[in-house]
């Protein structure tokens, strides 16, 4: 055989070797955008997120980071989270948040084994946390509204564990239907679900979600708290 035709058969080898080997799907926005936050009808800051997807099935994770800049009559705060979820369920496998303004910590936490484990970093040092979670709990952290979206694609009517992790805890919130509403978002009208979000000992928080469950509004009417996108989602 002539040297060219083995170095030719060579590299066909090499190309199917390379072939074979999986590569991973390349990072997708899932969705992205920037929320108007009010209290009591006034303008306070903006939260801005993007979340991301990647693989598919058992092996697909989301990804949804953040940053929320808020001005409150008691101090500025400041969260940058980090959420990061794997499987057909976008379970929640770790969360991070720093926490800006007026009380800086950070909360590093991850979920397995039915716990969430935490580190808490404030000023004053370190602490550890660790508390039992339910499965197909979902993280909703305070404040966080694009947060919504993983808890609307569990479910629009039942009962669903929540983590909170700045309060290191879990609670069982009970989400009810409203049906379809037409909102004006950004001078465009809109027809979105309506969903009601009752944490055990907590406010009823109402959220707007569009087909593909994009958080849209969010309100608690006992803090006169709005979250609003500046458009709808396409």
């Amino acid at each position: 055989m002539k040297t060219s035709t083995r170095l030719s058969l060579y590299a066909f080898a090499l190309l199917g070797v390379t072939l074979a080997v999986p590569v991973r799907a390349a990072a997708q926005a899932a969705d992205s955008g920037t929320f108007v936050v009010y209290v009591e009808d006034r303008e306070v800051g903006t939260e801005q997120f993007l979340i991301t997807r990647a693989g598919s099935g058992a092996g697909a994770e989301l990804i949804a980071t953040g940053r929320v800049r808020v001005r409150l009559p008691e101090g500025t705060l400041e969260l940058d989270p980090r959420l990061t979820t794997r499987g057909v369920g976008a379970d929640p496998v770790n969360y991070q948040v720093s926490v800006g303004g007026s009380s800086p910590s950070r909360v590093v936490g991850t979920v397995t084994g039915g716990r969430f484990s935490a580190k808490i970093v404030t000023p004053s040092g370190e602490q550890l946390r660790e508390y039992l979670t339910s499965s197909g709990a979902v993280v909703l952290d305070e404040g966080v509204a694009h947060h919504y979206h993983f808890l609307a694609e569990r479910t629009h009517q039942g009962r669903v564990p929540v983590i909170v992790p700045r309060e290191n805890r879990q609670v069982m919130a009970t989400v009810a239907s409203r049906g379809e509403e037409t909102l004006t978002i950004g001078g465009v009208q809109a027809t979105l679900f309506h969903l009601v979000v009752h944490p055990a000992g907590g406010d009823e928080h109402h959220v707007w979600v569009d087909a593909l469950n994009r958080v849209v509004r969010v309100e608690v009417p006992a803090r006169a708290y709005r979250a609003e996108r500046t458009r709808i989602p396409r």
